[in-house]
């Protein structure tokens, strides 16, 4: 079976068809080989199945609140609050580049989302500042991986959903992750800009436009809060908490900010129909090759595997890190999320790893992943905004991936960083 799943896989990969498809026809081609054509119909009733978690309903609802806090142009504010909070730092628009993508990342949590909302105004703003392009367009890039780390979080609800794990534990247990990476990158970016000798410092706006920066940056900023407090207050479920964004959503663009229109509104959804059948049809076909996966015990194999190779908990660890983040630069990240998951964590259990835990690890892995070169997706979205070259901005993106590599360990190895407000909140 190892040697179909394979023969066909890649091939399928290298001539074009989506990953999706992909995974349908792997199992079709083991069902041939099989030679029983009853489990054909288990394809469609599996595929059925797998979108009946009404958890998956928030993953839409979160999809066109990002989109409409997007569409409503926050971004500007939200970058004046960055440049007031951190502009004075000796690489200030690298700064205010990389906190304004952890408050949009509060907002999105997408990190593609976050390269092109945010990138399309600081990158030319960096440049004009006297910021090398490729510096630049690697700071826009590594900082968007806050997005999918900070709730809400459109990979972790799709973790949740498979693996049966609390969405507000694994909200709760991105927040110290987030701000780490934040920080990661600030520091590099600092080094940078003191070895290149960019980005001069620039005197501290004052508390009076800090304040006014905080007040108008306030009704956006609210909405992450609004979230996550009504999850753990109990007002309302995750998948409630995302018709409550959008509500919100809708509230602050029309009525607040008022720079939404109702002609947005078309756009909006159109976008959100298209994102979410795209995330639905992969995890129904995903549920065909799950199946396939347990039909043939290979958990209980690859686990096997796992302890000839080693007994250590942190070697495994190791090991996963690494498997996760070369699979991270090539595979879509649903895909492995939806695959993975189901064949990786059940032997992370078996070594002692905390579910929240374990899914944290994942998730930032993956997310890494979108900008590690020479394959990552957001590499990609940043060169298009940025009109810098791959082989350019793969280069110039390094340090900040060695930073965010680096937390990544530190949260591996220190469950403190994942698991103190998942414990705090009794969801540990």
């Amino acid at each position: 079976m190892i040697g179909i799943l394979v023969g066909s896989f890649i091939p399928m990969l290298l001539l074009g068809v989506p990953i999706a498809l992909c995974l349908v026809l792997m199992t079709i081609f083991v069902f041939i080989d099989m030679g029983n054509p009853l489990l054909f119909l288990q394809i469609p009733q599996r595929m059925f199945t797998s979108t009946e978690n009404l958890l998956l309903l928030a993953i839409p609802f979160f999809i066109m609140a990002g989109e409409i806090m997007n569409r409503a142009k926050i971004t500007d504010r939200l970058m004046t609050l960055s440049g007031a909070l951190v502009g004075w730092i000796r690489g200030g628009l690298a700064h205010t580049n990389i906190i304004a993508s952890m408050f949009f990342a509060g907002i999105t949590g997408s990190a593609v989302s976050d390269t092109v909302a945010v990138g399309g105004i600081m990158i030319p703003a960096m440049k004009e500042n006297g910021y090398d392009e490729d510096y630049s367009a690697a700071v826009t890039a590594s900082s968007s991986v806050i997005g999918p780390i900070i709730p809400p979080s459109i990979p972790m609800l799709l973790y949740a959903s498979v693996m049966n794990v609390s969405i507000a534990g694994l909200f709760l247990g991105g927040l110290l992750p987030g701000i780490l990476v934040a920080l990661f990158l600030m520091a590099t970016a600092y080094l940078v800009a003191v070895r290149k000798g960019i980005g001069e410092r620039v005197p501290f706006v004052g508390f009076v436009n800090l304040l006014i920066a905080i007040l108008r940056g306030i009704p956006a900023l609210l909405l992450p809060a609004i979230i996550m407090g009504g999850i753990l207050g109990g007002f309302f479920s995750p998948t409630q908490a995302s018709a409550v964004a959008v509500m919100y959503g809708l509230g602050i663009g029309l009525f607040v900010y008022r720079t939404l229109s109702w002609d947005d509104i078309v756009h909006v959804l159109k976008h959100t129909v298209t994102a979410t059948a795209m995330i639905m049809f992969l995890l129904a076909c995903a549920k065909s090759f799950s199946w396939l996966v347990s039909y043939y015990n290979l958990v209980e194999h690859v686990t096997l595997a796992f302890v000839h190779l080693t007994e250590n908990k942190y070697v495994f660890l190791l090991l996963v890190n690494i498997l996760f983040l070369v699979l991270g630069m090539f595979l879509d990240m649903g895909f492995a999320i939806i695959v993975l998951g189901p064949l990786i964590a059940p032997i992370a259990y078996q070594y002692g790893v905390d579910p929240i835990h374990f899914g944290l690890i994942t998730c930032v892995n993956l997310t890494i992943g979108l900008v590690t070169p020479p394959f990552g997706l957001v590499l990609f979205a940043a060169c298009g905004v940025s009109g810098v070259k791959l082989a350019r901005l793969s280069v110039a993106i390094l340090p900040f991936v060695a930073a965010e590599i680096a937390v990544l360990l530190l949260i591996t190895y220190v469950p403190f960083f994942t698991m103190f407000f998942p414990r705090l909140f009794g969801f540990a």
